[in-house]
């Protein structure tokens, strides 16, 4: 019975302290956590070798966390601020894109599971048909990258130009039986776009998704000098020291990958699409609900939007981007209505548990 006894009152004892600390925790006021991130990032960056880094969070709808660490351009020490530094956002753009289907959704002109030879009958008839909910959750079979197709360094003046790259190409297998990603599906998705909306797919983006949203520092990377751009590197064969990236033109992937903006651009957006207001309820859900192949298996992705596990529960909405001369992470925690974003201008950065570590600062 004393055994019994002493074994309860250590267990109380035990809760005591593991409540009292999550009490602490979230007691701790904005400064505290600001700190708290900080001293992750700087540590993160000590055993990585980055040349830019920023980062933002956002805690139920207001940015309570946004820095820039390491340099914009190495060499000239240009520093970076994220309310104006532009990063290449790579397949971040995608989700963006999927905003644009979701605002055509709503108002009826296109149907997410029509046949998607009633908007682009030009695309040359394939195997079998597909519609554009598939083609948006990389179910339709449309191949992604070949050889070296990231590192094109031409301009492509239309979407139309743009998909010569695989518009003959056979599907690779049955659209819907399969998760294959593919960059080249969201060109496709843009034809769409500008077919049912009658208007460029830049000016759509640009007048019906950046502009309402006031994403003032995203856009298309055009070949014009933009100040506040980031310069491009990426890491040598040892990973040990970086280099100048190869020059790009992602003019022929708007949709899949070719945009630039800010970490708070991205908060702007990621917080628009947490709760109805600028979508209504059920397209929001449209959008971030996970997709299945025909034979049941969950694919973690909806419309343009990645769906992960982090920790303790959490369920996390985003994407990820790499890019030549970029890495970003852009991710909603759906239980503490959290937002991380971060961007490097390296690619094939890895940013580890950075993202989650951070989420834990501000759980609370």
């Amino acid at each position: 019975m004393n055994f019994l006894k002493i074994t309860f009152f250590k267990i109380i004892k035990l809760n005591y302290f593991v409540y009292l600390s999550l009490f602490i925790a979230g007691c701790e006021n904005d400064e505290q956590k600001s700190i708290k991130a900080d001293k992750i990032t700087r540590e993160y960056l000590s055993a990585t070798n980055l040349p830019g880094l920023s980062i933002s969070v956002a805690k139920k709808g207001k940015i309570v966390f946004s820095r820039g660490y390491g340099y914009a351009d190495v060499e000239q020490k240009k520093t970076i601020d994220p309310s104006k530094t532009k990063f290449r956002i790579g397949s971040v753009s995608k989700t963006y894109a999927a905003t644009a289907l979701g605002i055509l959704s709503e108002r009826k002109i296109l149907d997410l599971e029509e046949d998607i030879y009633k908007y682009v009958s030009s695309f040359p008839l394939k195997k079998w048909k597909f519609n554009t909910k598939q083609l948006a959750g990389h179910l339709s079979g449309i191949r992604h990258y070949k050889n070296d197709e990231m590192l094109i360094n031409e301009y492509y003046g239309s979407v139309n130009d743009a998909m010569e790259f695989f518009k003959y190409d056979t599907l690779l297998h049955k659209p819907g039986t399969k998760y294959h990603y593919s960059t080249h599906a969201w060109t496709l998705i843009s034809l769409i776009i500008e077919n049912t909306s009658r208007s460029e797919f830049l000016s759509f983006m640009n007048n019906e998704v950046f502009a309402p949203l006031k994403m003032n520092d995203t856009q298309a990377e055009l070949q014009a000098v933009e100040t506040d751009l980031v310069k491009f590197y990426q890491f040598n064969s040892s990973r040990d020291t970086f280099e100048i990236a190869p020059k790009v033109n992602n003019s022929w992937k708007w949709a899949g990958g070719g945009f630039i903006s800010t970490t708070e651009d991205v908060i702007r957006f990621l917080n628009a699409h947490t709760k109805p207001g600028f979508f209504k309820k059920n397209t929001l859900e449209l959008l971030t609900t996970s997709q299945f192949t025909a034979d049941g298996e969950k694919t973690n992705y909806g419309l343009g939007w990645r769906i992960r596990e982090g920790r303790n529960g959490d369920i996390l909405y985003g994407h990820t981007g790499g890019s030549v001369g970029g890495t970003t992470y852009a991710f909603w925690n759906k239980r503490t209505d959290t937002i991380v974003v971060i961007t490097s201008n390296i690619g094939r950065a890895r940013f580890g548990e950075l993202p989650l570590d951070i989420f834990d600062v501000y759980r609370n």
